[in-house]
């Protein structure tokens, strides 16, 4: 189907288990893994380049020839995306147009697959309904608005060369080896880290009243391959939700993480952990990529939980 697929942002959290995905569902294709670090993810050949350097972007786009771009690349890490927001912007938004203007101006016959963010919704949520892809962004912090912005560039792509455009939207998820800056993996540290006596039975904590929709990454994973897969009936330019079907408080998922753990542990706020614009609840549905490609989300929140505490317990040997 696919002769040649490159992955920007490929030495990620989602990358690192999208290429292996890839090579697995389209074994005829080149996955070209590109990134800023040497390390390449097994089975797959790997680029290091600046996606916000349009000359080396189109430097490597000519010499790699794909016929699918999974643009993966970004800053999102919320925190980050305050403290350094031009950085942000230049990633998220000028890396996207680099690869998109490349891709016309050479006219290449790509399927282009943006990865965006449900957090382009933000202030969108505040109704407390389950949004669809036709809900407006109204981004609350410069991640969001940034890929907000690339979301929108991809589509304006609509048209023009040989370019079929998909727009991913995936909702919270998360899986073993995700960052701490994240907020399960972040509690799954602090446990795995009380278990082995690094630190005081105490898990510290920002909101805890938000509702979100998790799903595992590996689930994510198999929605882009669908989404792939099912590429020559999507039409360019098509939204895709992809998330779980309920939300559950912050305080539900820490709850439920301390009772996979035999210590007695206590719960403390930390005002460093709160945002300074929170959603309280994001919901969202995922008919049309279910109604599209057959996709359902196969990990249940048990399942998500004991993943990413096992990771952390391996990695402090509890």
């Amino acid at each position: 189907m696919y002769k040649g697929i490159l992955v920007t942002g490929a030495f990620g959290f989602v990358g690192s288990t999208l290429v292996p995905a890839l090579r697995q569902a389209f074994p005829h294709a080149r996955v070209t893994a590109l990134g800023h670090e040497q390390e390449s993810p097994a089975a797959c050949d790997s680029v290091v380049c600046d996606i916000t350097d349009g000359d080396a972007v189109r430097r490597l786009i000519q010499s790699v020839e794909p016929d699918c771009v999974i643009n993966l690349a970004a800053i999102s890490h919320i925190p980050t995306s305050f403290d350094q927001p031009q950085l942000t912007w230049r990633v998220n938004l000028n890396g996207t147009l680099n690869l998109l203007q490349t891709l016309t101006e050479l006219n290449l016959p790509v399927t282009f697959l943006q990865v965006g963010s449900a957090d382009s919704y933000g202030r969108s949520f505040v109704g407390g309904e389950p949004l669809d892809e036709m809900a407006p962004f109204q981004p609350l912090n410069p991640y969001a608005a940034s890929k907000a912005a690339a979301d929108i560039a991809a589509f304006s792509y609509v048209g023009r060369g040989k370019l079929k455009v998909i727009r991913a939207r995936p909702f919270n998820h998360t899986a073993a080896g995700q960052s701490n800056q994240f907020v399960v993996s972040a509690f799954a540290e602090q446990i795995a880290r009380i278990e082995a006596g690094l630190q005081e039975p105490v898990v510290q904590v920002g909101n805890l009243d938000a509702k979100r929709c998790f799903l595992h990454l590996d689930d994510v994973v198999q929605a882009y391959v669908a989404l792939l897969r099912h590429a020559e009936k999507i039409e360019s330019g098509d939204a895709f939700n992809i998330v779980a079907s309920e939300p559950v408080t912050i305080a539900f998922v820490l709850e439920s993480l301390i009772r996979l753990s035999s210590k007695s542990i206590q719960v403390q706020q930390d005002p460093d952990r709160m945002r300074p614009t929170d959603i309280p609840v994001a919901m969202g549905t995922a008919q049309h990529l279910q109604a599209v490609t057959g996709w359902r989300a196969e990990h249940d929140l048990n399942d998500i939980l004991v993943d990413v505490l096992s990771a952390w317990r391996k990695h402090y040997s509890v």
